[in-house]
């Protein structure tokens, strides 16, 4: 995935560059905060330690 930075298209930093590069980070963001999320999240199909019925 290219990011269109000033540099890459040799123009000073306007605003719309400004907000597509924090659109673009902001995605980037969210999708690692999502991949965090579903490591850190137990399988669905296996109980939890507190899950088991009572004896």
């Amino acid at each position: 995935m290219a990011v269109l930075t000033p540099t890459v298209i040799r123009t000073t930093s306007t605003s719309w560059t400004i907000g597509w590069s924090a659109i673009l980070l902001g995605a980037v963001a969210v999708l690692v905060l999502l991949v965090l999320v579903e490591r850190l999240a137990p399988p669905a199909d296996q109980p939890g330690p507190y899950d088991t019925p009572e004896t």
